[in-house]
């Protein structure tokens, strides 16, 4: 065999699977525990630092239970990161970042009942200091609150007056036909009084009042047909010179009619609806509700006004408001629900949403999340949005607990928004990733874009198919700067896609950054974690808890020099991964107990003790003043600062030297 000398720069790309004569020289074919840089070359990657356990007592079935928990991190308007972890039982569980238990009041323990697998039947989202919670077995209902209903009910309306004038009003029910009819007098009497009368004949409210059937005619200024008498299950009422006809009961429903002698243009009436808004009376009884004909013309849809009155000078006004005795309100109960932080506590609850409080189900109908389960919860260019079936919903503009119009008049840019993806097969959407002022949106088949122009708005929104690649999504894709990261399936194992946009065709690509380990990341996805300051992605699978597989990469323009693949081994299950800045908190689970680790990827904190040697121990903890080991494990390792190996005894006795300093914690092989 001939000998070949060759120079191998550095071993920063990880793990190849390719034949040895055309994987690169700086790939190898197994490497645990080590983390490639492309400054510091191949190293034994960070230790982890143990924080505190906020989960103990876990009984022989919880600790099974534990792996399908369901794990979210939890940054704060203060900028606290916390870890919350629920339980198969719904039970929360929520630790600061320094592994201490936090306090958490639950008022809503039946949404998170029945769950049989917390991790992938749970996501959720956050937003300052709440925490949208979706529980996705929950289909979402119509709650069974209704606007108020209203008995039959009409005006009739004295908007103008004259002389030797006849004013008429018919009022049909039960097949009877009851009129009321009166004239004014004429301008030219034969004396004062007469004068007089006639000029009080011809006020406005005056008519009205003796219009009324219930009322006997003033025959000093009118002529009647008709004379005072009731109509069975009718009730009039006196708003200046406009009368309120009402039903007793929903079943005492009439018609009313009415005319003048002057071309229809002094008396009006208004009964279900009307074609002109201008025309309705400055008084009404409150809450009378009429619909008003749209503007063909205009394009605008029929909506509802209802009278009420200034708080400030009492003057009537008709605002616009909801067609009576409909559904107004999603079942709060089948909606997602919130964590809320306040600084100090957590309280989970029901949250309140608002109601419809304008138009119809035409021209303001519930959201497309109504009868079915919502898959996930994102926030984006200030509205919350949920994905259901194959719909995507977002709240109004900076109002993320209304999902309904707040005028059926016109389509206005804060509005809710409600767009279905166009595709020649069904895509059920499961996943939303913001990236690049965009939204990815996954479906089993399909990645879809979903952008706007400026700014975010029914009318701006559109949804493009924009790459086919079969997904496996019981790993959420994460973004990470330019990139988007997807798992898909790859025979018995896993592999990942990297989205991007192509800026010089703009076009839209994933490329498979796992081909050259097609079977190395072994079992299902369970979770993806990437941070783009480290250039890092993380992937766990369902091979085994206590392995995950970091994924390196640099670019130098448009070349990537680094694509490196490898595994980390851990001493215990791992059930939740989260990046901040330059550390990676792990949530692990140790028999009865969960714990919170952190690992910092930038220097070695143990250096300011050392002489500048890191303490390469997992689990690792910094003992002074008489501390002992927060846990028991067989395998763990004392070191004195200046690198010597104790016993437990004698690292208690080393401690007891003022500013002695011992680290603690479990070996990992690199």
């Amino acid at each position: 065999m001939t000998l070949v000398s060759t120079s191998i720069p550095n071993l920063i790309n990880g793990v190849s699977e390719q034949p040895p004569s055309i994987r690169l020289a700086t790939q190898g074919e197994k490497q645990e525990n080590g983390l490639s840089s492309v400054v510091d070359g191949l190293t034994k990657r960070p230790p982890t630092e143990h924080k505190g356990f906020f989960i103990t007592g876990l009984s022989a079935q919880e600790q099974t239970d534990m792996a399908k928990a369901f794990v979210h991190p939890i940054r704060n308007s203060d900028n606290s990161l916390h870890f919350m972890v629920i339980e198969k039982d719904g039970t929360i569980n929520i630790s600061d970042s320094s592994g201490v238990p936090q306090t958490i009041t639950n008022n809503a323990a039946s949404y998170l009942s029945g769950l049989t697998n917390p991790s992938g039947e749970l996501t959720a989202t956050t937003v300052a200091d709440f925490t949208f919670l979706v529980n996705k077995t929950k289909v979402v209902q119509k709650a069974a609150t209704k606007s108020p209903a209203r008995n039959p009910e009409a005006l009739f309306y004295v908007a103008k007056s004259d002389y030797s004038t006849t004013y008429t009003v018919k009022i049909i029910k039960g097949g009877v036909t009851y009129t009321r009819s009166i004239t004014t007098m004429a301008s030219v009497q034969s004396s004062n009084s007469l004068s007089q009368n006639a000029e009080l004949s011809i006020q406005t409210d005056r008519i009205a009042a003796n219009l009324r059937y219930d009322s006997t005619t003033n025959s000093t200024f009118y002529g009647s047909s008709v004379a005072g008498a009731t109509i069975a299950g009718i009730t009039f009422a006196n708003y200046g010179n406009v009368i309120h006809v009402s039903g007793n009961t929903a079943n005492d429903d009439f018609t009313i009619e009415v005319s003048d002698s002057r071309g229809g243009e002094h008396l009006r009436v208004f009964k279900g609806e009307t074609p002109d808004f201008k025309k309705l009376p400055t008084e009404a009884p409150l809450d009378f509700v009429i619909s008003i004909s749209g503007d063909n013309e205009k394009g605008q849809d029929d909506y509802y006004v209802k009278f009420t009155r200034n708080v400030t000078n009492g003057l009537g006004v008709w605002k616009e408001t909801v067609k009576p005795d409909i559904e107004i309100n999603n079942d709060e109960s089948t909606m997602p629900h919130t964590l809320i932080y306040d600084g100090t506590n957590y309280t989970f609850g029901q949250q309140t949403y608002e109601p419809r409080k304008v138009g119809d189900d035409n021209t303001n109908p519930f959201p497309s999340f109504i009868g079915n389960k919502i898959n996930d919860v994102f926030f984006h260019r200030n509205r919350l949005g949920f994905l259901a079936d194959e719909n995507v919903i977002f709240s109004e503009a900076g109002e993320y607990f209304n999902f309904f119009s707040r005028t059926a008049l016109t389509l206005v840019d804060s509005a809710p928004i409600d767009v279905a993806v166009s595709n020649n097969q069904v895509s059920i959407l499961r996943h939303a990733v913001p990236f690049n002022e965009s939204l990815l949106l996954f479906s089993d088949f399909s990645q879809f874009k979903l952008s706007a122009a400026q700014l975010l708005t029914p009318e701006t929104v559109s949804i493009d198919v924009a790459t086919r690649f079969e997904t496996s999504l019981t790993a959420k894709p994460v973004g990470a700067g330019k990139y988007v990261y997807f798992a898909t399936p790859s025979g018995e194992g896993t592999g990942i896609r990297e989205y991007f946009v192509d800026v010089d065709t703009e076009t839209n690509d994933a490329a498979e950054i796992s081909a050259h380990v097609p079977t190395f990341l072994k079992g299902k996805p369970l979770r993806l974690a990437a941070a783009s300051n480290e250039d890092m992605l993380i992937l766990q699978t369902d091979n085994n808890r206590k392995e995950i597989y970091p994924y390196r990469y640099f670019w130098s323009g448009r070349e990537k020099l680094q694509s490196s693949w490898s595994k980390w081994i851990f001493n215990g299950d791992v059930l939740g991964i989260e990046f901040d800045q330059t550390d990676i908190y792990f949530i692990m689970q140790y028999g009865s107990k969960v714990a919170l680790e952190r690992m910092n990827l930038s220097e070695d904190d143990a250096l300011v003790d050392t002489s500048g040697f890191p303490i390469l121990l997992d689990r690792r903890v910094r003992l002074i003043n008489n501390d002992t080991l927060p846990y028991t494990d067989s395998n763990a390792v004392y070191v004195s600062k200046e690198g010597a190996i104790l016993t437990a005894a004698s690292a208690l006795t080393y401690q007891a030297t003022s500013g002695n300093v011992v680290y603690a914690g479990i070996p990992y092989t690199f």
